[in-house]
């Protein structure tokens, strides 16, 4: 196992993936149901939100903010 894995929790996805080189990374996004917000966020950068691990593996839920 590689040594302690990144909290990227709260970063941009780019930032986080380069905190996590190394690392198998999934990622999935999560949105709200409304399509007038997903219209309103869908040019700003995702953002972390949970981030799950087991041994090298990491799995990024990330989303969009106003």
């Amino acid at each position: 196992m590689k040594s302690k894995i990144p909290y990227t929790i709260g970063y941009e996805i780019d930032r986080a993936l380069s905190m996590l080189d190394g690392y198998h990374v999934t990622t999935d996004e999560t949105s709200t149901p409304f399509q007038d917000k997903k219209d309103e966020r869908k040019e700003n950068t995702p953002i972390v939100v949970r981030q799950i691990q087991d041994e090298d593996s990491v799995h990024l839920t990330v989303a969009r903010f106003r």
